[in-house]
């Protein structure tokens, strides 16, 4: 009896530390938004001709706009190169962009007038390709382009080289989508134009979406929304080019402007055709008409609203308390209010903030935000653990949509917020998920097996530490001396899994010209340096100034400005 007596206390014993350190959870609701607030990469957009200036940008982001769409006019230079001067221009925008919380379109044209001159195709490609180092460069704050450069307004129906056609139209695509990062759309003018280039009249599925070909990068531009029932002849099949539409655009941008003040330009079509299409931005200063009858007939605030996503957080169950070491566990689901998902690579980030210290640590998740489509609910399920060495104390739990892009990852304006009452984070860019979690050597918790764990983050930096001998893909660490006279030495990283893809490293002039091809061959994984003595291709030495070098390989773009003093 007496054995009897002590399993039974055994069992209470082991009952009651179950209930005492077990972990707890809480489910929190939260309420609707219906303000109108800026987010990266949606909503309406001004046309600009004129450099961007800093007092500019930032004016427009008090007005909610974090878009510009930039038109170039580039009818000077129909029979020779882009001078150094514009490419230069060119540059001095995304940077300005960058320094205002913008991001821009981008259009190249030689005329505005139907009977306007082109360029050659010879030429056209010349253009392009003095452009891409630009691009290259600077993609972080290009929020996709416009394939332009074809006839009257870039729009590829009119042309006086004869290049309206599907082959040329191919030609100057593809030559701009690779000279384009593959994390970077290119839109065309009608839906027609997409089918006829891939030979096929079959959408986008979800296992195509964002695989990096050119038709997984060719989104779409409407330049006479609501001119007629067929929009000025964008749709050849009105009822089959919408349906493509419809399914293409969630994985692809969808913008333009409205262009005729038609029977057809009022809200009750506006909104059907926006939603159905899954627009992301609108020219918000032309056609004026039928945007006054947008206002005058209600619907304006809610275009402002829908626009591109509109994430909106409806619950989330969260953890109490954790012990260090333990599993990390988050379940919430959103909706998405806008009409369309963000169409280039957006991260997902879980944040714990030290309430006394503001120490913050963050989670990286793996979830992928351009696939919360318009008007679908969506439930996650996030998973990751808590550092045996975290110190005890009260966090809060914060959810992060940042840009990928390291320049501009741990900068708010670059952030999205989500569509709710309270939970913004003005100074960070988070969204607070109105809870605290306590850890405490003492608290409950299941042990994580994983390897996903919360990593510190340098507030001072706003960048977190990296392990630059574990690169993503291939790294270019830089290059030393920089400036340099006479040489310079290359470093970068090659990855394990990369090793068998063939790398390209060159050197190009601020025009654009390439200046000597430095490397073409795959490498052995690890670090390597590469020499650059300032000579070009014929092995004569080059001036001063500043060049820009790329990496490019079948998985990946990136660039670096390197400068030569003599």
């Amino acid at each position: 009896m007496q054995k009897f007596f002590h399993i039974l206390f055994f069992v209470f014993l082991l009952l009651l530390s179950n209930i005492l350190f077990a972990q707890q959870y809480v489910t929190v609701a939260y309420d609707n938004s219906g303000a109108d607030f800026p987010n990266p990469e949606r909503g309406l957009y001004p046309y600009r001709e004129a450099p961007l200036t800093l007092s500019y940008v930032q004016g427009l982001r008090a007005q909610n706009i974090t878009t510009i769409w930039r038109l170039y006019n580039i009818g000077a230079y129909r029979n020779g190169p882009l001078s150094a001067t514009f490419l230069q221009q060119v540059e001095n925008d995304l940077n300005v962009a960058r320094e205002g919380g913008a991001k821009l379109i981008l259009r190249y044209r030689y005329t505005v007038s139907q009977t306007g001159e082109d360029a050659p195709l010879d030429t056209i490609l010349m253009h392009i390709d003095q452009l891409a180092p630009v691009w290259q460069a600077n993609y972080d704050v290009i929020d996709y382009i416009e394939a332009g450069f074809i006839g009257a307004w870039g729009e590829w129906y009119y042309s006086s080289n004869g290049l309206n056609n599907t082959n040329d139209r191919r030609t100057v695509l593809y030559a701009i989508l690779d000279a384009t990062p593959a994390e970077r759309c290119v839109v065309i003018r009608t839906p027609g134009y997409k089918k006829r280039i891939y030979q096929t009249t079959v959408p986008l599925s979800p296992d195509e979406a964002f695989d990096g070909s050119n038709r997984a990068r060719t989104g779409a531009h409407n330049d006479c929304f609501l001119a007629s029932a067929d929009d000025f002849g964008t749709y050849e099949n009105i009822e089959a080019d919408k349906t493509y539409l419809n399914l293409d655009n969630r994985y692809v941008p969808q913008g333009g402007e409205t262009c005729n003040p038609s029977t057809f330009a009022h809200c009750t079509n506006a909104l059907a055709d926006m939603a159905r299409m899954r627009w992301s931005g609108l020219n918000k200063d032309y056609h004026p008409t039928v945007l006054q009858r947008f206002t005058t007939e209600g619907c304006m605030e809610e275009i402002k609203r829908r626009l591109g996503y509109r994430f909106r957080l409806l619950n989330a169950t969260l953890p109490d308390s954790l012990q260090p070491g333990s599993e990390f566990r988050l379940n919430f689901s959103l909706v998405n209010d806008g009409w369309a998902s963000p169409f280039n690579p957006r991260l997902v980030e879980v944040m714990l903030r030290n309430v006394q210290d503001s120490t913050t640590y963050f989670l990286e998740t793996g979830e992928d935000p351009r696939f919360w489509l318009g008007g679908d609910t969506v439930a996650t399920e996030i998973i990751g653990g808590i550092p045996a060495n975290l110190p005890a104390g009260r966090y809060e739990i914060l959810l992060n949509l940042p840009d990928p892009m390291p320049q501009l990852k741990r900068r708010n304006v670059f952030a999205i917020r989500l569509a709710n009452l309270n939970t913004w984070d003005e100074t960070t860019g988070y969204n607070s998920l109105l809870h605290d979690l306590v850890v405490d050597p003492a608290a409950g918790g299941t042990p994580y097996t994983g390897s996903a764990f919360f990593n510190i983050l340098d507030t001072t930096t706003g960048i977190e530490p990296r392990n630059r001998n574990v690169p993503d893909t291939h790294i270019l660490e830089g290059n030393y001396p920089n400036p340099f006279n006479p040489s310079t030495t290359v470093r970068l990283n090659i990855l394990p899994a990369y090793s068998i893809d063939p790398v390209e490293l060159t050197i190009f002039d601020i025009t654009g010209k390439r200046v000597k091809t430095l490397l073409d061959r795959t490498l052995a994984p690890g670090v390597h340096e590469i020499e650059w003595d300032g000579s070009n291709h014929s092995g004569s030495p080059v001036n001063s100034g500043v060049y820009i070098l790329r990496l490019k390989s079948s998985s990946h773009f990136e660039t670096l400005k390197i400068h030569l003093i003599r």
